[in-house]
């Protein structure tokens, strides 16, 4: 392969597996060159910051400091917090911003031709991300035009063509939406499937923290990832343990304590939430603050029962939460427009954790018996020879993964030895769907096991132990 044709299989790579654009890329699509001056205006009337393009990809400010990012050398630059910096920086006084760069580089890869002799594939997939660029670039256009596009977290996810979330699916769909200055509110990757979630051009500048004020801590928070070149990685959030049907109930400061009883009986709550309005937690009341108010005094008021409560952002991972939790029983979640949108308490960690652990311990199952069937059948060499074959490598039997197994079985002389009287290729396909399926949850996505692929993994050990014996 020439370098011109492996330069164009890079840039197909950035259309296609949604790796965000880099400076780098720009340069080498001569759309910027070393030496220009970048300029970002933070205030009118004001001198502009500047930046100069270095090789190999880099933004180096006035004072020798250098970035790998448009937006950490704006952040350096003004002094703000965040800045969006393909937005923020131009090429010269007037020029175009490194967004607008961006763009004629993502629409010269959409239309750039596929060669005849690449795989069939690689076309399909090459006309998938240029209907997934159209989709994007026309999703950018109405967030700028303020009507934003609405959908569901599963309706996106479909956009590339997948069905839940995982490492990879994520770092795709967070790299393409980086790349058309897109966001999505809330964070998709942070809550449930079914939430509905909007397409929106990222905030503007968030101004410099006053001296002496305290420094937001949001080291738990998905929000404090968002960095270029984050890589997106899956954490539990809040958000992905509340569903989209659920609607937070709650009870004013001035209610009567018939009122909040009534309302935990109706609903089966063992806690209520008090909101002075709805951004705004008073606290809350349970079954154990009015026993505690009225054995304290039998006509205890209402407010007596109310006790503080704890609150976090939709967005923060559960583990930082499990040590209130497990203390408080429950706390409050605070979405993304700073509504206090549901409530988590310690029965929903446990049956989330439950909703893991089935097809974690079939999986677990799954594994020794693939083990115990290979180390029976074959010896140690002839399972690396397999293993090499489909580029991979054996180390002992011990330290076999799925990916290892898959690559044996599917050895035509180590399928014939086993004798066994089923397809290998249909067998080898749901082998590789339950090794899909292992990942994910090993991976600890926030998207349940669907009980179809539960089924599968049962089936699926029942039939290796049918002919395992």
């Amino acid at each position: 392969m020439s370098l011109t044709d492996a330069s164009s299989r890079t840039r197909r790579e950035i259309l296609i597996n949604g790796r965000r654009v880099r400076i780098s890329d720009l340069l080498e699509a001569e759309l910027l060159r070393p030496g220009q001056e970048l300029f970002f205006q933070q205030r009118l009337g004001e001198i502009p910051h500047r930046a100069t393009v270095i090789e190999p990809g880099r933004l180096r400010l006035p004072d020798g400091r250098e970035f790998g990012t448009p937006s950490a050398a704006g952040s350096a630059a003004s002094g703000l917090i965040a800045v969006p910096g393909w937005e923020a920086w131009r090429v010269g006084r007037g020029g175009p911003t490194l967004h607008e760069l961006r763009q004629r580089l993502l629409e010269s890869v959409a239309n750039e031709p596929v060669p005849p002799d690449e795989v069939t594939r690689e076309k399909s997939d090459q006309g998938a991300a240029r209907e997934r660029f159209g989709r994007l670039d026309l999703a950018r256009r109405k967030a700028k035009a303020g009507e934003p596009e609405t959908l569901t977290v599963r309706q996106l996810l479909r956009w590339w063509g997948h069905e839940d979330r995982d490492r990879d699916v994520i770092r795709q769909i967070d790299g393409d939406l980086a790349n058309h200055s897109l966001t999505t509110a809330p964070d998709f990757r942070a809550v449930s499937l079914d939430r509905t979630v909007r397409l929106i051009t990222p905030p503007e500048p968030v101004d410099e923290v006053p001296a002496g004020a305290p420094i937001p801590d949001d080291s738990g928070s998905l929000q404090a990832d968002l960095v270029e070149e984050s890589e997106a990685e899956i954490g539990l959030t809040l958000g992905n343990l509340l569903s989209a049907e659920d609607t937070l109930v709650a009870v004013s400061p001035s209610a009567s304590v018939e009122e909040a009883i009534t309302a935990m009986l109706l609903n089966d709550f063992s806690q209520l939430a008090v909101l002075t309005n709805p951004r705004t937690l008073h606290g809350a009341v349970s079954w154990k603050s009015i026993a505690r108010a009225q054995h304290a005094d039998p006509n205890a008021s209402f407010s007596s029962m109310i006790v503080p409560a704890q609150v976090f952002d939709y967005d923060v991972r559960l583990l930082r939460a499990l040590d209130t939790l497990q203390r408080e029983e429950f706390i409050f979640v605070r979405d993304f427009d700073r509504k206090i949108s549901g409530i988590i308490t310690a029965a929903d960690v446990v049956n989330k954790y439950d909703e893991t652990a089935t097809p974690f311990l079939l999986i677990g199952e799954v594994d020794q018996e693939l083990r115990r069937l290979i180390q029976g059948t074959f010896d140690a060499e002839t399972v690396r020879q397999a293993c090499t074959a489909a580029g991979q490598t054996f180390k002992s039997f011990e330290a076999m993964t799925m990916g290892n197994y898959q690559a044996v079985l599917d050895n035509p002389a180590c399928w014939e030895r086993l004798g066994w009287p089923l397809h290998r290729k249909v067998f080898i396909s749901r082998l590789d769907h339950l090794r899909k399926v292992r990942n994910g949850v090993m991976h600890f996505n926030p998207d349940p096991v669907k009980p179809a692929d539960v089924h599968r993994l049962r089936h699926f050990l029942d039939l290796i132990r049918t002919f395992n014996k």
